[in-house]
């Protein structure tokens, strides 16, 4: 891996959160050595005396995954879709050497503390993607299912290796129609859906596969609100797909894609957190945010001071400050409520706003970060004349 520089704003730094390297200034001095706890009081003490912005070089050799597993990794992964693609089907043997990819991998994660994740971003093609996005989209979920803890070993390494396959269908769709820059039509859509079906088709006759990997593969594209690829009930589903998913759009997002650039993982997580209660439920974002959203976003938060939310109980909130012991509860006022009268939705602002700390309040919990830059700029202009900002 080369050598990254990360550049780390303390506005958005989660307090008492550490980093595996050590932290420069912007003139190259060294501020602190790896793995010190930067405690509120030490932020305010570091920003008074160095100014908001940090560095650090990520190497990539303290990553849990190190950087010749992935390579493997990927190298494997390219090998089963080139042989997918010339014989429309894997092979058994080809399948267990991917089982055997996913197990060093899942003994890395017991063995190594989990700190740190590096993915493969480096493409220079389509294809490269495909292969890039298998082995990343396997890594992000084997963390999330072992933070979880809910899992047993052998659940562990075949969610792990469901997710690792996860888009193999698509080696069966026209290059083409993968390669297209611009929006799909109804009918290329409607192909490109095909493609968990063909992925569930291709590792259904490998002897005994596990449910687990085939129910992975199937189900990654099923929504909330039941409008996924299949309109499956979501809530009848099993886990394994949800955490593939959700992983799934984060490294999608945070990829080139030939429509788009990258989103930064600040931009990613907040994207997640907007599709609560459309893409996924609270409880799955909450997990994914705090057990993977710190490591993949260099132990920063994904919101500011000052932003909008949007809560549960169809509130607007400013955020004051961030949640410490859950980074989906800051610290708001709420100011304003949406009301709902003979289809007509207006808004309804409180004479003296609430100050609210969501850890501690059972009946609210943040389900949108309010990023329209139009809708910002009303928000903020409404509250003036209320002199409430």
């Amino acid at each position: 891996m080369v050598p990254r520089k990360i550049k780390i704003d303390l506005d958005y730094l989660s307090p008492n959160n550490s980093f595996i390297y050590p932290l420069y200034a912007s003139t190259g001095e060294k501020i602190l050595e790896a793995r010190v706890i930067l405690t509120a009081e030490k932020i305010r003490e570091v920003r008074e005396r160095y100014g908001n912005i940090l560095f650090y070089t990520d190497s990539g050799d303290r990553a849990v995954i190190p950087s010749y597993r992935m390579k493997i990794a990927y190298n494997k992964a390219k090998e089963i879709m080139d042989e997918i693609l010339h014989t429309e089907k894997l092979t058994r043997t080809a399948f267990r050497d991917a089982e055997k990819v996913v197990e060093e991998i899942v003994n890395d994660l017991n063995t190594t503390e989990i700190n740190a994740i590096s993915l493969l971003k480096d493409l220079k093609s389509h294809e490269e993607y495909l292969y890039n996005h298998s082995v990343n989209v396997g890594i992000l979920t084997a963390v999330f299912a072992k933070k979880r803890s809910a899992f047993s070993g052998d659940e562990l390494k075949y969610i792990t290796l469901g997710s690792y396959l996860h888009d193999i269908g698509s080696t069966r769709l026209d290059k083409q129609l993968l390669h297209k820059e611009g929006k799909y039509t109804v009918s290329e859509i409607q192909k490109m859906k095909r493609h968990p079906q063909l992925g569930y088709e291709i590792l259904k006759n490998i002897e005994k596969v596990s449910p687990i990997v085939l129910q992975t593969v199937l189900f990654h594209h099923e929504k909330f609100n039941n409008r996924g690829y299949y309109g499956l009930p979501y809530e009848n589903l099993p886990d394994f797909p949800k955490l593939t998913s959700i992983c799934d759009i984060f490294d999608a997002l945070t990829s080139n894609r030939p429509y788009r650039d990258a989103f930064s993982p600040t931009v990613a997580l907040k994207s997640i957190v907007n599709t609560i209660n459309v893409h996924f439920d609270y409880g799955i974002v909450s997990d994914f945010i705090n057990n993977v959203g710190r490591l993949v976003n260099n132990s920063q938060n994904f919101y500011s001071r000052n932003d909008f939310c949007e809560l549960s109980t169809q509130e607007l909130a400013i955020i004051r400050d961030f949640g410490l012991k859950d980074i989906m509860k800051p610290k708001v006022t709420v100011f304003c409520k949406f009301l709902r009268q003979g289809g007509k939705l207006s808004v309804s602002f409180y004479k003296s706003p609430v100050e609210v700390d969501l850890i501690h309040d059972k009946d609210r919990h943040m389900t949108k970060i309010i990023s329209n830059e139009t809708q910002i700029a009303t928000i903020r202009e409404k509250l003036k004349e209320r002199n409430i900002m």
